[in-house]
């Protein structure tokens, strides 16, 4: 139904939140420990954001 749609929704912002946290933290210590742009660490960094930023603005989307 519509409240299981939109607990889905919710979840998945949640979860997209985190994978954005978990992004901005792997770049800040990525960058802190010295790191450049092409380290792993800052890659991977930018991938969880990626992925948070697209799962949540998909999540988003689907509220109209």
């Amino acid at each position: 139904g519509v409240s299981g749609e939109r607990a889905y929704r919710g979840a998945v912002k949640v979860f997209s939140a985190i994978f954005i946290v978990i992004g901005v933290a792997v770049l800040a210590t990525t960058l802190a420990a010295g790191g450049g742009p092409a380290s792993v660490g800052f890659l991977l960094g930018l991938a969880f954001l990626a992925i948070g930023a697209v799962r949540f603005w998909s999540a988003r989307g689907g509220e109209r």
